[in-house]
C-alpha cells in the first residue's frame, strides 16, 4: 500500500476525521500506520503545554504514532501562522521529516491544511508540497450544494499538476439528506471517472467503535 496525502475541497471539510478513520481502519487490518501533519496551525496552550489539535484528536482513539514538522499558534492558514509566529518554514526539513517518519511504516497518512491551494510560504502552496512528496491524493468532500464545483475544480487542478488521485471520500452524509445531497454521488459521477472510495455518514457519538463502523465499507 502506498502512502496517501489527504486534501479537502475546502476548509472544515473533515480531513482530520477522515485521516483518523483511515488510520484506525488500516490499523485494525494489522498495518503499522503513522500520521504526519507537515504544518499544524491552530495550536493552543493546555496545562502549560502547546497542543497540536489534529494529532491530539487522533490520540483520543489510538496510540498510532504521529508527527508534525511545524507547530504554530493562530487559527489561520499555515502561511499566515508562520509569519505571526516568526517561523521560517523549510521545505527540505518537511521532506526529510516525512522520509524519516515513514521508513518503518506500512502506511503513512499525510494531512494537508485547507484546500489544495492553501499557501505554505511565498510562492509555495500545498499543491507544490503534494507534487514534491509524490504520493497519491485522497480528496475529501461533502455532499452539500456547491461541492460538485469544488470537487471538480480540485480534480481538474490535480490532473493539470500530474498528481495521481487515489479517489474521493464523501464525508458528512446526513441521515436524512436533502434533494441535493441525495443526488450528489450520481451527479458527481456524471462529470468525473475518479473513483469514489466511500460515503461516510454523519455520526453523533464519536468513539473508536463508531468511527470504525463508519469507515468499515471504505474501498481503499
Amino acid at each position: 500500500m502506498k502512502n496517501f496525502f489527504i486534501t479537502g475541497v475546502d476548509t472544515d471539510i473533515g480531513k482530520t476525521f477522515v485521516s483518523i478513520g483511515l488510520a484506525l481502519i488500516e490499523t485494525e487490518k494489522g498495518k503499522k500506520v503513522g500520521y504526519y501533519k507537515p504544518l499544524q496551525s491552530g495550536a493552543y496552550q493546555k496545562n502549560g503545554v502547546l497542543i497540536a489539535p489534529d494529532p491530539y484528536e487522533l490520540k483520543k482513539y489510538s496510540s498510532i504514532e504521529t508527527k508534525y514538522s511545524y507547530l504554530l499558534e493562530g487559527e489561520v492558514s499555515p502561511y499566515l501562522a508562520s509569519k505571526l509566529n516568526k517561523v521560517s518554514v523549510d521545505i527540505e526539513k518537511i521532506k526529510q521529516d516525512y522520509i524519516d517518519f515513514s521508513k518503518n511504516k506500512d502506511l503513512t497518512i499525510i494531512e494537508g491544511a485547507g484546500g489544495l491551494f492553501c499557501p505554505i510560504f511565498d510562492n509555495y502552496l500545498f499543491s507544490d508540497l503534494i507534487k514534491d512528496l509524490q504520493e497519491e491524493v485522497i480528496i475529501v468532500t461533502t455532499p452539500n450544494l456547491g461541492r460538485i464545483n469544488h470537487t471538480l475544480l480540485t480534480i481538474f487542478a490535480l490532473n493539470k499538476l500530474g498528481v495521481k488521485i487515489k479517489g474521493i471520500i464523501i464525508n458528512k452524509m446526513p441521515k436524512n439528506p436533502n434533494l441535493a445531497q441525495k443526488n450528489f454521488v450520481q451527479e458527481l459521477k456524471s462529470f468525473t471517472d475518479v473513483r469514489i472510495l466511500g460515503i461516510i455518514k454523519e455520526i453523533e457519538k464519536f468513539d473508536k467503535k463508531t468511527i470504525l463502523n463508519a469507515f468499515f465499507d471504505l474501498d481503499i
